[in-house]
């Protein structure tokens, strides 16, 4: 019988800081360690603030691993201006690779907090595949995935569903690409937590848990039972990502309508939703 390959668990560094920067490094990766975080997710909103050979050097030290997302700063957001989207993706995919990162997901079709106010259109549909079609291209030489998040109505009005999304992802059509899904987001738009992962299957090979008001996971109401049940029946051996609001920019801030403290420290979200989300991970066999 073959054995299931372990999901590695990790955090997005929202957690932590609102820019990778050194000192955010510094904080950060020592401290997902001590906790027996795996992987780490770097925001790269701004790519030029990294220090990627510092930031190497103090993930090879603790024994952590780089994942990358970013949503796309308005003036470069694929739907409207494709060729600029093209061009901040690829600064910040080489930025990723040189991290040493495996994948490079999020909102990388565009950006959080605009909506046209109506449906999708069939042009902006070919916006977004102008741009990340010759991403893709360019993440499949550096042995790399590209992830697509879909969100909820209120942040986009282009990808709200994991279906939704795979149909993007057919339409672009390249074979290193995956859907990212996100549990926040699914609470809200998917008919339900497990019926959207074993949609999604294969499909899916990175998955953010984040609780219903994105604070500490295991005090919300997102059923992680299901949630977990559901990677397993799935097949899931992506990484499993919490993400909890807990430092902001404040464009991310406003983007995301996060107006309050979600969690009352980082401590809290380590202390307490980390624990409780591996051993649910390891209970379903998913670590």
């Amino acid at each position: 019988m073959t054995e299931r390959p372990r999901c590695r668990v990790g955090m997005h560094t929202s957690l932590w800081a609102s820019s990778w920067t050194r000192v955010a490094a510094e904080l950060a990766i020592p401290e997902a360690a001590e906790h027996g975080l795996e992987v780490l997710e770097i925001a790269l909103l701004d790519p030029a603030v990294v220090d990627v050979d510092h930031s190497r050097r103090l993930f090879e030290k603790h024994g952590v691993e780089p994942t990358a997302s970013l949503c796309l700063p308005f003036e470069v957001t694929a739907p409207l201006h494709p060729e600029k989207a093209e061009a901040f993706l690829t600064t910040a995919l080489d930025t990723a690779h040189a991290l040493g990162c495996n994948i490079l997901c999020g909102v990388t079709y565009s950006t959080l907090g605009w909506t046209s106010g109506v449906r999708p259109t069939e042009g902006e549909y070919d916006n977004i595949v102008r741009a990340l079609k010759p991403i893709a291209r360019r993440a499949r030489g550096y042995g790399m995935v590209i992830g697509l998040e879909p969100c909820n109505r209120y942040e986009t009005h282009l990808l709200n569903t994991g279906a939704q999304t795979r149909a993007m992802i057919e339409l672009i059509d390249e074979p290193n690409l995956t859907v990212h899904l996100d549990t926040y987001h699914m609470n809200i738009e998917e008919k339900g937590l497990g019926a959207a992962i074993r949609e999604a299957g294969t499909g899916c090979a990175y998955i953010h848990l984040s609780e219903s008001d994105r604070g500490v996971p295991g005090t919300g109401t997102i059923d992680w039972d299901e949630t977990f049940r559901a990677l397993a029946g799935a097949g899931f051996a992506g990484d499993l990502v919490m993400e909890s609001f807990v430092t902001l920019p404040p464009e991310i801030a406003s983007a995301l309508c996060v107006w309050r403290d979600v969690a009352p420290d980082r401590h809290a979200v380590l202390e307490r939703g980390v624990p409780h989300l591996k051993s649910l991970a390891k209970l379903h066999g998913l670590a």
